[in-house]
């Protein structure tokens, strides 16, 4: 692996044979990094050693993490790699040996991404990213779905916006996902009918936007009916095709539906019920995470205060442990809509408005919505033109 050689006077770092300059901050970062390689530092150590004596915010370092990366990667250095509920750390080592036995073994790769498969059937992003991390001690590479996958777990919408190397047509299905769950009060809706309509996703992307994602979005609008066709149509899709990874997340979308819709209490009961079954026989941590926290929001709107914010913390702790940071978004999303609905103005309303507000903080969602907005609606309006051309 080529040395890193670093210029204090002109702040500039070499990699073997090129060279990039740095501002002052960025270099004191790597700097450290690298004198401290292989070590993983949280951003209140780094903000401690790094800006020593001044007041900063938490952001600085993520910024200065993502400037960094974009540096390094122009001159093939090595990668600053995020360990979720940790911090950063500079990674000095090399990369899989294009020679290793496992790399040219199809049963190591299979198997090695049948783990992956497994672990995100049951809700298990700590672990996919832990496995990810030991890819090139395990000798195995990700296939595409998961190398972008692992983004989207993370929450790094900034990857999926500049990963110019990677063709939009492959991440447009996760951009619209992080706009699903931004605080927007643009059309959503909108956005997400003309995509289905112009064919804009992969082929898995669109069916699962076609029967599962927009029915969140159609019952923040209002269109409730809309929103439970849609769910039947996965509903029966999901039978038809032998899609079970849909048959938990598709039972969760309707009690939220159903919460919206005002329905009574006995069918909001029922269908928390047949939820809690289906959970029993197969513990998926994420949608276990997304359950709890529809059900917590529930029994507070029935009135049984104690047993609902209980229930929204534990569903809170569970999406920590999962590691799936969308989903998350996702929830405290739905939360909101239906405590502004059920319950505007009270304190725990304001508590979990206040708490999505820190988690769009914590992974750039509001500081990048404009941005994701304007890349997504550029993408259609090429399509649209690429069709009417073609017409």
């Amino acid at each position: 692996m080529p040395t890193m050689a670093f210029n204090d006077e002109r702040l500039e770092v070499q990699y073997g044979d090129r060279v990039v300059a740095l501002l002052a901050k960025e270099y004191a970062l790597l700097r450290y990094l690298h004198r401290n390689a292989n070590h993983v530092f949280s951003r209140e150590q780094l903000l401690d050693r790094v800006w020593a004596g001044e007041y900063p915010v938490d952001r600085t370092v993520d910024d200065h993490v993502y400037r960094l990366r974009k540096k390094l990667k122009k001159i093939g250095g090595p990668s600053i790699e995020t360990i979720r509920g940790v911090g950063y750390g500079l990674t000095l080592r090399p990369s899989v040996d294009q020679e290793a036995p496992s790399l040219h073994d199809p049963a190591v790769q299979e198997a090695m991404n049948g783990v992956f498969a497994r672990y995100h059937r049951l809700g298990r992003g700590h672990a996919m990213l832990a496995l990810a991390g030991q890819r090139r001690e395990l000798g195995f590479e990700l296939d595409s779905f998961y190398r972008l996958y692992m983004h989207f777990v993370e929450g790094d919408l900034r990857w999926f916006l500049d990963a110019d190397e990677v063709p939009m047509e492959e991440r447009f299905y996760w951009l619209l996902l992080f706009h699903m769950c931004a605080d927007s009060t643009g059309p959503k809706t909108a956005l997400c009918e003309r995509a289905l309509r112009l064919r804009a996703m992969h082929s898995d992307g669109h069916r699962e936007m076609e029967i599962l994602n927009i029915a969140d979005l159609y019952a923040s609008e209002g269109r409730i009916q809309e929103a439970l066709s849609t769910l039947d149509l996965g509903v029966r899709t999901a039978a038809e095709q032998g899609l079970d990874g849909f048959v938990i997340p598709l039972e969760v979308s309707r009690l939220y539906v159903e919460l919206l819709a005002g329905e009574s209490e006995t069918v909001l009961a029922a269908q928390s019920a047949k939820i809690a079954t289906l959970l029993e026989r197969e513990t998926h941590l994420r949608e276990l995470a997304g359950y709890r926290m529809i059900e917590g929001v529930r029994l507070l709107s029935a009135g049984y205060s104690a047993q609902g914010e209980e229930l929204l913390q534990e569903g809170l702790d569970t999406f920590e442990r999962s590691g799936f940071a969308p989903h998350r978004l996702l929830a405290l999303l739905r939360v909101r809509g239906i405590l502004r609905k059920s319950m505007p103005g009270s304190r725990i309303e304001r508590k979990y408005s206040a708490i999505l507000e820190a988690e769009y903080e914590r992974f750039g969602l509001s500081q990048l919505l404009p941005r994701l907005i304007g890349t997504i609606e550029r993408h259609l309006d090429r399509l649209e033109f690429e069709v009417s051309n073609q017409t």
